[in-house]
């Protein structure tokens, strides 16, 4: 143990006073105790803390002004770990201690304790401790004996063949790789012979645990565009197994897929895996356990690409995507197949869409039929075949939807959309259209001539149809008019598109005009038929004969003359002038003058009939019209006039010889004139109308109308009841001659009136004013009792205004229960508005308020009082000093905020400008705390952000805190979070920068620096004050420095350049040995003290025979 600074305890300081304090005492260490656990030192202890035994067999030497070097040794059967020793003098007192967190070393039982120790001693002179003899220590080391050995230098073990010398960790650590995390600096070279069972280099991962495995990193430099030359890493080679065991087996090669400062392997990415069964997988993609080479991205060979055998579905090249396409050579054929699904061993469908014959070199797409589209254009050097098997071969042109076609029989063009087709006939060797041959001047040797032909064999026309007629004519417009075919044995005419006559050939032939409905007979005509001269039929006693609709008519004179019809439908019809006069018609009906049948009526008659006192006269235009009964020339008669007579469709009453009543074509009832006088009326009297029961119009407008009759004159209409008494039997409603509307009483002998109620006319359709009760009375509404108010409402009255006026006087409105009135508000005689109120008497009058209309004041006659009983505050019972203003105010005394229970929180809340909640200082329902809390929009808690505990006054923030000013801190602030490693963030955020650094608390005591992307500890000083820097140990708490670029301490190197200096003698200088001594052996054997050694000292052992005299050999420095 190297420089390892040692505490002195006051009472140790104190035994090296001499007496008298005079200077300094010498004191041996007598004893020194093993302290098995660490602990805190203190000045004043006297005694060793965790102390397990004090020992004597140590050895010790001073070796510099402040350092002594002391060898312990402990070969007991104890067993137990040392952490620290102390010193104890001669007179017992505790003179030092060494201690450190960790275990110096661990002894075991069958083990011997040797422990050699420089201590520094920082403010005393080493000179004054003694130490016994060390001889006791230093026998000399070899393989079956305990003792001293030289260490070799580096020299010796870099040579490899000094045997008797000793290697240090740090000559060792220069020469040889340790087991963990060796570093090598130089070419590695592994020469051996391998066997089945190892081989030149092995990479294991431990044992103890699934799932790990076996890894080899690499790291380089960069090699432009920076001065970093540090190495970082870049790849790295893993071994292991995928989630199982045997037939799991990989190897991956990993990359780093982003800037890798961490050196981790989070930011790599597998670039390639090896797989159990020889699979490759390139590229970050997942095994399908099947395909030899997958391949996670694009791919470039600039070499040719050999598939000599077929995968599980038979392919080459297999190029998936949910349905795979399949590259094949099967040695006869190369094919272009697909499948129906996606899968390594995914076999091909039915398809066949491109084949080459190997041997042929035959391309053929499209076997199977399933169609083949080209996009552009299609050029064929040589003979284009298409063949369908022994099926018709089709090829398709443009959008018209036909194709052309070729089969055993034909080739031609078909469009299915109409049936065209034009085609070449194999056997007939000729070119037919729609299935006929096409005329040419080997099948027609004498063609048509538009100038006229003659036939000498037949001349076969289309079949046609009615409105395209297979003969048709020039100049006939459509043409729609000829001869067309019907059946077989059938043709007929059309004109114009209608069919006129039909042809048919039968037993009996037939012809049909104007129908295409046979029914068996010779000539069938669907009409009319004009013939002269007389028809025959038969040899019986019927004379004439005529057929309509299936149904005989006939003329017979069997020794009776009959005329009539053998249809049950047939009529028989009377003609005179060339036209009908009379018909009768089955049901025993007949018809006069051309009038049609109505069905109903047996006699009807298109004209004038008359018998005795009924008669109808001409119905025509300019006739009367009449039709009626007439009584004489005072009557009584009634007439009635056709709708288009002179009457003008009229209904006609008279008696006395004079017309009293009238209904007019247009439906009105006209009483005691002889004309519609023009109005709308469909009633209209000259003359009073009396009713004996109800008279009811019905009619969306004007059911019921009183007119004046012309004239801007009044119209009224009067109730009348004729019990009552003198001057109370009328009501009139009327419509005066100034336009007004009226209600009114007028007397029996309508010379005196009074208005009940009158609505005047403005302009147009607007109304004007309307009077209540002008003339004296009360208006009553709802069931309300006259209390002799000119108005009374029982319910409520609604209105958007209403004006009382009171002139210079009063105005008021009074509430009343019944006849006793209980509250009136009104104008004052002054103009000022005043309410009152009435006791029960209904008599006593008291004022209630007040309000001056110059000033606005309202005066009450009382204190109010709120709902609830509560009392506003006035001057009279308020004191405005120990009131808050809603508006702001000043407080010189505390707020108080008190809790109603222990369960109700109450405080302060801050409102946002819409009067929702946006703050809230509380105290806790039970008192343990007071909290700042921010609220949700809606008055919700949110969260505590500054919380306040009474217990110990702590403040809790729960919530990211910005403090822009200077702070202080007068003691001292913590940052302490249960499973948190505490930290400070501080950030750089000047203009183009954005970088943090975080200062934390290091594991164990201390504290680190993190770097800025928070994965690496760049700084960092522990507990005892050793620093470290990026994982490295840098300053040690005696001051040593590590000097990274050189691989050493600052004190080494010092102590090389001192030792360098010391090694040079000044003239006339002493040389003091050196802090080397050795022991070289006795001298009964070959003894070699090689240079710089020199004789030390010669050592007789007691009762020692000659030749064992020990030798020991020294170095010496000029000091």
């Amino acid at each position: 143990m190297a420089g390892n600074l040692i505490y002195i305890t006051d009472a140790g300081r104190a035994a090296l006073v001499a007496p008298g304090n005079t200077g300094t005492t010498a004191h041996q260490v007598a004893q020194i105790g093993l302290a098995t656990a660490a602990f805190v030192f203190k000045p004043d202890m006297t005694a060793l803390p965790n102390e397990l035994k004090r020992i004597t067999t140590f050895g010790g030497d001073t070796v510099a002004k402040d350092t002594i070097h002391i060898v312990i040794q402990d070969d007991s059967a104890d067993q137990y770990k040392l952490y620290g020793f102390g010193l104890y003098l001669d007179n017992g007192v505790l003179f030092g201690v060494y201690v450190q967190n960790d275990p110096i070393l661990e002894k075991a039982a069958a083990s011997m304790l040797l422990l050699a120790a420089d201590t520094v001693f920082a403010s005393i002179d080493v000179t004054k401790l003694v130490f016994g003899p060390t001889s006791f220590l230093n026998p000399p080391a070899t393989t079956e004996r305990k003792g001293v050995v030289e260490l070799a230098t580096q020299v010796e073990v870099d040579d490899g063949t000094d045997d008797s010398r000793a290697v240090t960790p740090k000559t060792a650590a220069a020469r040889y790789a340790p087991l963990v995390r060796p570093q090598l600096t130089g070419p590695v070279t592994i020469t051996s012979t391998s066997t089945d069972q190892d081989g030149q280099l092995s990479v294991a991962a431990a044992s103890g645990a699934l799932s790990r495995g076996a890894k080899i990193r690499f790291h380089g430099t960069f090699a432009a565009g920076t001065t970093d030359t540090n190495a970082r890493l870049i790849a790295s080679i893993r071994a292991g197994y995928d989630g199982g065991t045997w037939g799991r087996e990989y190897l991956d090669f990993w990359i780093n897929r982003t800037p890798n400062d961490a050196n981790s392997d989070a930011n790599q990415i597998r670039a390639m895996r090896i797989t159990y069964g020889g699979r490759i997988v390139v590229g970050n993609r997942e095994d399908d356990g099947k395909t030899a080479l997958q391949v996670g991205g694009d791919g470039a060979f600039t070499g040719g690409i050999s598939s000599s055998g077929l995968d599980a579905g038979g392919a080459n090249i297999r190029l998936r995507n949910g349905r795979d396409v399949l590259l094949r050579n099967d040695g006869s054929n190369f094919y272009l197949l697909l499948t129906n699904n996606s899968d390594p061993g995914a076999s091909w469908n039915g398809y066949r869409p491109f084949t080459i014959n190997m041997a042929t070199g035959v391309l053929s797409l499209d076997d199977t039929g399933a169609g083949t589209y080209f996009g552009g254009a299609l050029n064929v050097v040589g003979q284009l075949n298409l063949i369908n098997g022994t099926n018709e071969a089709r090829a398709r042109f443009g959008a018209s939807g036909g194709y052309f076609f070729g089969n055993a029989a034909e080739a031609g063009f078909y469009l299915p959309s109409n049936g065209a087709m034009f085609a070449f006939n194999f056997t007939r060797k000729n070119l037919l259209v729609n299935g006929k041959d096409v005329w040419h001047a080997g099948n027609l040797p004498n063609p048509a001539q538009t100038t006229g032909i003659t036939m000498s064999g037949q001349f076969l026309a289309s079949e046609g149809t009615v409105s395209q007629p297979g003969i048709s004519f020039v100049n006939d417009g459509a043409p729609d008019t000829g001869f067309f075919h019907v059946a077989d044995g059938a043709f007929a005419v059309t004109n114009n598109g209608r069919e006129t006559m039909r042809f048919l050939a039968g037993d009996p032939n037939r012809v049909l005009v104007g129908t295409t409905v046979d029914d068996g007979h010779m000539l069938q005509v669907a009409g009319n038929a004009i013939t002269r001269g007389l028809h025959r039929f038969g040899t019986g006693s019927t004379t004439a004969w005529a057929n309509c609709s299936g149904d005989w008519g006939y003329f017979r004179s069997n020794g009776n003359v009959s005329v009539g019809s053998e249809g049950a439908t047939g009529v028989l019809q009377l003609i005179a002038g060339n036209s009908e006069i009379a018909k009768l018609v089955p049901g025993g009906r007949m018809t006069i003058g051309g009038t049609a049948d109505d069905g109903v009526n047996v006699a009807q008659v298109a004209g004038s009939m008359r018998a005795a006192n009924y008669f109808i006269a001409g119905q025509g235009t300019g006739d009367s019209g009449l039709i009626g009964i007439y009584k004489g020339a005072n009557g009584p008669n009634i007439g009635f006039y056709g709708s288009s007579t002179v009457g003008a469709g009229a209904l006609t009453i008279s008696a006395g010889g004079t017309e009293r009543a009238r209904v007019t074509a247009t439906g009105k009832f006209v009483v005691g004139q002889t004309g519609d006088d023009g109005s709308d009326a469909l009633i209209q009297a000259n003359g009073p109308i009396k009713a004996n029961g109800p008279i009811k119009g019905t009619s969306g407008v004007g059911a019921l109308v009183a007119t004046n009759g012309g004239g801007t004159g009044q119209t009224s209409v009067l109730l009348r009841r004729e019990g009552a008494p003198v001057d109370q039997k009328q009501w009139e409603v009327l419509h005066g001659g100034d336009g007004a509307f009226t209600v009114r009483t007028v007397n029996d002998g309508y010379s005196q009136s009074r208005d009940v109620l009158y609505i005047t006319r403005g302009s147009g359709i607007a109304p004007g004013n309307m009077g209540l009760m002008p003339n004296g009375g009360r208006v009553l509404i709802g069931g309300a009792v006259d209390d002799g108010s000119i108005l009374n409402a029982e319910g409520l009255v609604r209105g958007r205004g209403y004006a009382v006026d009171g002139g210079a006087s009063w105005a008021t409105i009074y509430f009343k229960n019944g006849a006793k009135t209980r509250f009136a508000i009104g104008k004052s005689d002054t103009d000022d508005f005043a309410m009152t109120a009435w006791a029960d008497d209904g008599a006593t009058q008291s004022k209630v308020l007040d309000i001056a209309r110059g000033t606005q004041i309202v005066s009450f006659a009382k204190r109010p009082t709120w709902a609830g009983g509560a009392v506003p505050y006035d001057t009279g019972n308020f004191d405005p000093n120990s009131k808050v203003n809603k508006a702001g105010d000043t407080m010189t005394g505390d707020l108080r905020v008190k809790q109603p229970n222990n369960t109700d929180a109450r405080g302060f809340v801050l409102a946002r400008a819409d009067s929702t909640a946006q703050a809230w200082i509380h105290a806790t329902a039970k008192g343990n705390y007071s909290a700042w809390a921010t609220m949700n929009p809606d008055g919700s808690w949110k969260s505590n952000p500054i919380t306040v505990y009474n217990a110990d006054n702590r403040v809790e923030f729960n919530s990211d805190i910005h403090v822009t000013a200077l702070s202080r801190f007068y003691n001292r602030p913590t940052l302490n979070r249960d499973g948190w490693q505490a930290d400070f963030g501080l950030r750089n955020n000047l203009p183009g920068y954005d970088s943090w650094t975080y200062l934390r608390a290091r594991a164990g005591g201390g504290m680190e620096i993190i770097n800025n992307a928070y994965d690496a500890v760049t700084w960092a000083v522990d507990d005892w004050g050793t620093m470290y820097m990026r994982g490295q140990e840098t300053l040690r708490t005696d001051g040593n420095l590590r000097l990274g670029w050189r691989g050493r301490w600052l004190g080494e190197e010092i102590d090389d350049i001192w030792k360098n200096i010391g090694g040079k003698a000044n003239a006339g200088a002493q040389c003091q040995k050196g802090e080397r001594s050795f022991y070289f052996g006795i001298l009964n054997q070959q003894i070699h003290l090689p240079d710089p050694w020199c004789i030390d000292g010669l050592e007789d052992p007691l009762n020692a025979r000659f030749g064992e005299t020990r030798i020991y050999g020294c170095w010496y420095r000029n000091q």
